[in-house]
Order: structure tokens, then sequence, then C-alpha cells
């Protein structure tokens, strides 16, 4: 049960199947895991205490923004309570059910769909676009467009087709859920390079994702940093492949110097690329530093609270401007009190595995590069770190005990202690 739990949840986060585009899916899988959680005895009354509470918070904080900072129409309002329980209500239902087990839930699975996306990876480099028509052939609702073609549990994408997209929507996505499966992992197993380690790390590497790549030298300092190896030794060690693989591979520094003049010419022009995108019935996109920059100069002070979970509909040119900062994006949604809150949660969760500041430190700025380059804090995976913390067990302690019965009933009895004890905030 808990696998198969973790299994929708996931697919529920990637973003990339039909259940994404249909409203009807989320709610039936909010029911889903609301019967799991009462049939199985999981919903607790301490449960609904810190769901109430955090919604309560929520509720407040976006009806004061609605009514005082931005006095927007109340559709804007409406919209920030269905974000609530489409998106925040399966992340806290999934650690209900999973409580203690959940971040090691999460790992394993994350692991398993990237060994699944391997072989599919090389048959995608052998036979190019009859990996496209074979998904098309599944017919399924949603399922591609633009050549884009999802089979739930891998996505193709013709402008991709070097890289591996695994089962998100695009390659760096799939490398965000890799790292955040790495950090997971290392947290709970005491920072061993595990065969689960080893096999994300592989398909990372197939994702040729240039903020992925950024991201998992990060957790290499971090895995050696916690494993005690000097700051001083890592540098000398790391900085110079550092270097080697950013002067000869072209997706890391090369990228980022086209990304960031092309995001300039596309500011200075973008009324004019806008108007031609709309005439072409398509939308235009902004890379990295363009959605930054244009979202500093369009929502100005709003970017400390936040519009609306649809601050787009608020500009008009923004209705036709698909936008790739993670960062930015979320800053229009709910501000940077918004993010700090669930960096903040993210943080304690991490203090809590391990009780290391400059790791747990490391582990939030990786946190902050993958959402730089993804529009990642939307997804359900990186909401849940809002209510991972209180159903988690330090790693010592879970460690330290044998796996029999009578420990197990004593690891609940704790939890449950644990959980009671815990607050919102």
């Amino acid at each position: 049960m808990y696998y198969f739990v973790t299994l929708i949840f996931i697919l529920l986060s990637s973003k990339a199947t039909f259940i994404d585009g249909m409203n009807i899916c989320w709610f039936l899988i909010d029911g889903l895991f609301l019967w799991i959680a009462l049939e199985k005895g999981r919903l607790l009354k301490s449960d609904i205490q810190l769901f109430l509470k955090f919604a309560l918070i929520y509720l407040t904080f976006c009806t004061l923004r609605a009514l005082f900072l931005i006095q927007l129409p109340l559709q804007y309002w409406v919209s920030d309570v269905i974000f609530l329980f489409k998106y925040v209500l399966p992340s806290f239902l999934f650690c209900v059910i999973l409580r203690e087990k959940s971040i090691k839930y999460l790992a394993t699975v994350i692991c398993h769909l990237a060994i699944l996306s391997l072989p599919l990876y090389c048959l995608q480099l052998i036979s190019g676009d009859t990996v496209y028509t074979f998904g098309k052939m599944l017919n399924l609702p949603y399922a591609h467009f633009n050549g884009y073609v999802n089979m739930i549990f891998f996505t193709y994408v013709k402008v991709h087709t070097i890289r591996n997209s695994g089962f998100a929507w695009e390659p760096g996505a799939f490398g965000f859920f890799l790292v955040i499966g790495l950090l997971l992992n290392f947290f709970t197993n005491n920072f061993t390079f595990d065969k689960k380690a080893i096999w994300m790390s592989i398909a990372l590497i197939t994702t040729l994702s240039t903020t992925a790549y950024i991201a998992f030298v990060l957790v290499l300092l971090l895995f050696f940093r916690a494993r005690g190896v000097k700051f001083t030794k890592l540098l000398f060690l790391i900085v110079p492949v550092v270097i080697a693989f950013a002067t000869s591979l072209p997706f890391l520094f090369d990228k980022i110097g086209v990304t960031y003049n092309r995001d300039m010419q596309d500011l200075k022009n973008i009324q004019t690329l806008n108007q031609t995108y709309i005439h072409m019935g398509q939308i235009m996109p902004l890379n990295r530093f363009g959605s930054m920059l244009f979202l500093i100069n369009a929502l100005r002070f709003n970017l400390i609270w936040g519009v609306s979970n649809i601050y787009e509909q608020s500009i008009p040119l923004l209705k036709n401007i698909g936008l790739s900062n993670g960062i930015f994006s979320f800053f229009g949604q709910f501000g940077m009190i918004g993010l700090g809150f669930l960096l903040f949660k993210s943080y304690s969760l991490f203090q809590k595995l391990n009780g290391n500041i400059e790791v747990s430190i490391y582990a939030i700025l990786i946190i902050l590069i993958l959402g730089f380059g993804e529009c990642i804090f939307i997804t359900s995976i990186m909401l849940c770190f809002l209510f991972l913390y209180h159903y988690s067990l330090p790693a010592s302690f879970i460690e330290q005990l044998p796996v029999d019965e009578d420990n197990l009933a004593k690891q609940k009895q704790i939890t449950k202690s644990l959980i009671i004890n815990s607050q919102i905030i």
C-alpha cells in the first residue's frame, strides 16, 4: 500500500501525465488518499488539528492579501482556496498515510522510476521517433501534443531527443526529482553512497540539465561535508573538476551565457515578440533570467507577499508568456513570505533528520538552485515539505532500533507522541 500511494503521489507531482490537466483527477486522488487514511486508521485527531492550523494561517494570509494589499476580484482569492485543496491537501494526506516512512519511500520510488527510465532512454537514443509513435498509439488522454508524448512512467520530448525526461515533464524537471531523491536518501541512510544513490546519479547524468548538474555538485559537497571531509580539501578536489566540465560541456557555462544574452534581447522586444507568438498561436517562452527580470519589473513590491495562485491573469502581457523561473514564479503566487515559510519548514526537516546546521543549509541552497531553474515549488513533492517535519524521525533514532515487532510498536508510539507535540510553526 505504501509503495502504491507513493507512486501515485510522485506521478501526480511529475506534471507529465493526463492527471495534471484534469482537476477531477486531482480531487479523485484526494478522495482516494483520504479513504486510505481513514480505512487504515492513519488519520488522527492531531493530524486534523495540524491541517486546520495550517489552513487557518494560509487562508488568513490570502484573505488579508486580497482585501488590503492587492485588492483584486474575488476569483483570485477563490483560486488560492482551490490551491489549498488541489495541491496542498494531497501532500498532507500522503504524509499522514506514510508518516515516518514518507521520506524513505519517496527516495525508493524515485530511484525505481529512475532505473526504469534508463532502458527506455537507451531505446529513445536508438530509435528516436519510434518512442513517440508508440506513445501516440497508446492514445491516452492528453498524452501527446507538439512532439511531446507521455507514457505514464516515461516522457519523450522531440526537442530533447538526446536527453532523458524520465517520468517528469522535461529533462530539467526529471533532474529536480533525482536531486530531491538523492537528498532524501542521504539524510536517511547516514550519508552512504548506496545503490540507490548510484542509480539516481547515473540517471541524473542522462538529463544533460545545467541546473541539475550544478545542484548535483552541491549535493556532492553536502555528502562529503556530512562525511567529515574538510572544506579546503573539497575545494582543492572539486574546483578543478568543475572548471574542466564547465569549459568543456556546452550546456554548462556556455549555455548560461547564451541564455542570459537571449533573455536580454527578448526583454527589449517583448511587446513585438509577444504579438508575433500570439499570431502564430503559440506561447512566448522566457528563460530563467528573463522570467526573473520581467516579474521584478511587473510585480515590484508585490513580490514580498505575492499576488495570487493565478497571478499571471493580473498582468495582460503575462497571459501569453511561459515563465521558467520557479523562485520568482512562486514569489508571484505567494511572495517571499510564502517561499520563506516553505524553506523554513524544509530546513527544520533537514535539521531534525541530521542536526548539522551546515549540511542543512547546503540542502536549502540546493532546493533554491533547483527552483531557479524550474517551476517546482508548486509541485506536491515540494509542498509535502510543509508537513514532513511533523512525521519524520531523526535518522539516528531509526538506525538504533533493530527491525522487530516490539521496536516497530515502540517507533509508532514515539512517532504518535512527536506528532501530538508538534506545532505548525
